[in-house]
């Protein structure tokens, strides 16, 4: 009993260091979901919200995903009448500001899908971010409405 009892003990020290650490970093992640696609689909792209309330600006430098042997940070811009995609190096996330990835926005794409996903799966992407750790947010795959063709640019 007394081994249980320090086990939760020092569980509950951890849980609470974790949380500590998390809030330290101001980063925090809303909404992450994935673009459902066909099965025989290799492309997709990643979104959500994330909020700085740090005391420093937040720059998100990259992003990993184990299901992606590509990830890259894009943006949508309007060149005429076409759309057109185009990766950037890095996203600032001002502080007490947020950064909103959303279609036709800034999204995070995942190239060259190394297995199918499922709607309803949840995947772990890492989000790296300049002098901060790492942030991992789970993002639900979502069934999502067909989209224009776009360019890469």
């Amino acid at each position: 009993m007394q081994l249980l009892s320090r086990s939760l003990c020092f569980l509950s020290v951890f849980l609470l260091l974790s949380i500590a650490n998390a809030g330290a970093q101001g980063i925090t992640v809303q909404d992450a979901w994935i673009r459902g696609i066909p099965p025989s689909a290799t492309t997709t792209a990643a979104f959500m919200t994330i909020h700085n309330a740090g005391s420093d600006d937040a720059i998100l430098k990259s992003a990993d995903c184990d299901v992606a042997e590509t990830v890259q940070i894009h943006t949508m811009e309007q060149v005429g009448e076409i759309m057109k995609m185009k990766e950037v190096g890095e996203l600032l996330i001002p502080v007490n500001g947020q950064a909103v990835l959303a279609p036709r926005g800034y999204h995070i794409m995942l190239i060259g899908l190394v297995r199918p996903i499922k709607e309803g799966e949840s995947i772990p992407l890492s989000l790296n971010f300049a002098d901060r750790e790492t942030v991992v947010v789970d993002a639900v795959v979502k069934k999502w409405g067909s989209i224009p063709p776009m360019s890469h640019h």
